[in-house]
């Protein structure tokens, strides 16, 4: 079920570059059993982007990571954690106003 992995899994924000997979693994399994743990990398230069996805056995687990990790400091970064469902991660874009331009009337003279 989708919505049951979806609560199993957490989003890892503002990872260092040179920490490793398997690092993270050894981190985040100390809340409990995990299923996978997936660092995301550009399709383009093949180096980690600084975020990642970990999956736990239960939705109770990944809770308590949420409780537990956040904040959680690796190599002088503090890790990023929230709930891993999609529209979360999609970083926010600033809104941009055009001006629109200003009409005036002027008043026709009375003859």
């Amino acid at each position: 079920m989708a919505t049951d992995k979806a609560q199993r899994s957490i989003f890892v924000g503002n990872i260092p570059y040179d920490v490793t997979e398997a690092k993270l693994r050894e981190i985040f399994s100390k809340v409990g059993p995990i299923t996978t743990f997936r660092l995301v990398f550009d399709k383009e230069t093949g180096k980690p982007k600084g975020y990642g996805f970990c999956e736990y056995i239960d939705t109770e687990t990944a809770q308590s990571a949420l409780r537990n990790l956040a904040n959680s400091d690796i190599n002088g970064r503090p890790l990023r954690i929230g709930p891993a469902t999609g529209e979360q991660h999609v970083i926010p874009q600033p809104e941009i106003t055009v001006p629109q331009p200003v009409t005036t009337t002027v008043p026709q003279s009375v003859k």
